[in-house]
């Protein structure tokens, strides 16, 4: 879990820290399918704007903010992340 100051609030970010393991060990922990998305070429699912299929041999964050500097648009656990995507 991680928390981040983010002006005068703090952001909890319980997954940040997860691997795709862990993501994949809690799924079968729990018998839960995994999200029909990543089967239809996003493994890697953000919102809407940010979000593109990935097609083969492309990385699985190749999807996220196709074209922009970007790469993330919300949980962030390092300085060079840093800014509000909420």
């Amino acid at each position: 879990m991680s928390f981040e100051v983010d002006g005068g609030r703090i952001k909890v970010n319980p997954l940040a820290d997860w691997t795709a393991e862990d993501v994949a060990r809690y799924l079968d922990d729990h018998d839960l399918p995994p999200h029909p998305m990543v089967a239809d070429g996003y493994p890697s699912i953000g919102c809407i704007p940010c979000t593109s299929r990935v097609v083969e041999g492309e990385d699985e964050r190749a999807g996220r903010w196709r074209g922009k500097a970007k790469v993330e648009c919300g949980i962030h656990v390092t300085p060079e992340k840093s800014g509000s995507g909420i």
